[in-house]
């Protein structure tokens, strides 16, 4: 286990996407444009007409990872996750006509009517992404 604590709170962004936006790519972009090099999502609410994300598959030490898409009229629930290094990992619950889902927000999630997404920036957080013996990406102290 790994566990950091001390990261004042910067910055906070409401972004506000209309129809068709990718909703990671906005995300990605105001990331670049603020120079947050560290954050945690604070809210993400919306409707899509698209989602694109990825699941594990198997059990097994590596990376197995299904890559899904859902099209169709679909709720946004909830976003979630960290920034770190200006990149964001972030995963998504969402539901349509059929269920709930979640897993690992992917490019090409497509907005339908509007998403309101807030993030806020955490500065001095000395921490990064590695990787394990098996490729797997893990948090870690720079």
């Amino acid at each position: 286990m790994f566990s950091y604590e001390g990261a004042k709170l910067g910055r906070v962004f409401m972004l506000y996407l209309g129809k068709g936006e990718d909703v990671l790519k906005s995300i990605q972009t105001e990331i670049d444009r603020q120079g947050v090099r560290s954050g945690v999502m604070l809210s993400a609410i919306g409707s899509a007409r698209k989602i694109v994300y990825h699941r594990i598959s198997k059990l097994i030490d590596t990376n197995s990872d299904e890559f899904l898409t859902v099209e169709g009229p679909i709720e946004i629930g909830a976003i979630q996750g960290l920034i770190l290094e200006g990149k964001p990992h972030l995963h998504i619950t969402f539901s349509d006509r059929s269920g709930t889902y979640s897993g690992h927000l992917e490019p090409g999630c497509e907005v339908q009517y509007l998403a309101e997404i807030a993030f806020a920036e955490l500065l001095d957080a000395p921490v990064v992404r590695k990787h394990n013996e098996n490729g797997i990406s893990y948090m870690a102290l720079d």
